[in-house]
């Protein structure tokens, strides 16, 4: 009878162990991943705000100088300014892509950069103009937009 209660503890004492093992490797694992997803978020975040620093004082420049997309074209840096206006298109498809398709980014980051790029597309109608005439030649899947939504906002 001994033997039959020794073999029970034994018994209850593996499943106890090896319960806490789980939660113990469960806990840690979802952990790590949150870690995981914090850094790269973290690493986006400062990638996306680093080229678009870049980028700012070109846009600017580009608002004061040729706001509107005939100025622009008649520019003498006019196919520089709209490689400037084309990569703030590629930036913005990308922060897109990973707030929306990946789920890499915080809602509250994605507002503010969101609520950013309708600033320029609203205020400056060449980066609007120029927007229209690059869906038009390229389409919206070539910016990771499947249809559903985009990032800018007409406001007219």
């Amino acid at each position: 009878n001994s033997k039959i209660d020794n073999m029970q503890v034994s018994i209850l004492s593996t499943i106890i162990l090896g319960a806490s093992g789980l939660i113990i490797t469960f806990v840690f694992s979802r952990h790590s991943t949150k870690l995981a997803n914090d850094r790269i978020m973290q690493e986006l975040f400062r990638e996306f705000n680093i080229r678009y620093s870049k980028l700012h004082s070109k846009l600017t420049f580009i608002q004061e100088h040729y706001p509107e997309l005939e100025e622009l074209e008649k520019a003498e840096n006019s196919d520089k300014m709209k490689t400037v206006i084309i990569n703030y298109f590629i930036l913005c498809a990308e922060e897109y892509y990973w707030y929306y398709h990946k789920k890499r980014l915080d809602k509250i980051i994605w507002d503010s950069w969101h609520q950013g790029m309708n600033y320029w597309y609203n205020h400056v109608p060449a980066i609007k103009a120029l927007w229209k005439r690059e869906i038009a030649e390229n389409g919206l899947r070539s910016y990771y937009i499947d249809g559903s939504h985009g990032f800018f906002i007409d406001k007219e």
